[in-house]
């Protein structure tokens, strides 16, 4: 193999998705402990696949550690100051996202998280995020609450559903 790197590999920040993706499938594990089990293979499957691929990713360090290539820094993620805003306003928003679906509810939390993130992470006008956002949520609303059956909290969009359609 011809590598032209000769300088070491910085490694640290790398860890931050795989340390939240690890805790998010966590959490989903403990919270789909109630339902049926067709309705846990598909989640557990995902999870264990995740858990796999952050243990080659954790020996793929480890290993580059113990040689010498690589090297713990998190000096990337703050490295320009615009960046860190976005990283931590797109954080912000998914951790208020989150926290909003026991009262507003699957659509209603994904609506805003979206209509947020295109306002004001990707600049696009109020009229095209708030088409954008409602297409899509409307999409992960037919897909997981109609078809899929997904028992995520009922917010009042679900509720205005439900009453108006007995869906």
């Amino acid at each position: 193999m011809n590598d032209d790197r000769k300088a070491k590999v910085a490694t640290g920040a790398d860890w931050i998705i795989p340390v939240l993706g690890a805790i998010f499938a966590t959490y989903y594990l403990i919270s789909i402990k109630d339902l049926d089990w067709e309705a846990k293979v598909s989640g557990v499957f995902c999870a264990v696949m995740l858990f796999g691929l952050i243990g080659i990713f954790a020996l793929r360090t480890a290993i580059g550690l113990l040689r010498g290539t690589h090297y713990l820094e998190f000096r990337s993620l703050y490295e320009s100051h615009r960046l860190a805003v976005l990283r931590g306003s797109l954080f912000a928003l998914t951790v208020t996202s989150v926290a909003v679906i026991p009262w507003a509810g699957f659509t209603l939390s994904t609506f805003g998280f979206l209509f947020a993130c295109f306002l004001w992470l990707q600049r696009m006008s109020v009229r095209a995020a708030a088409i954008t956002a409602g297409a899509l949520a409307l999409g992960g609303y037919v897909l997981f609450i109609l078809i899929l059956r997904t028992s995520f909290p009922q917010g009042p969009f679900e509720s205005l559903v439900s009453t108006l359609t007995g869906l």
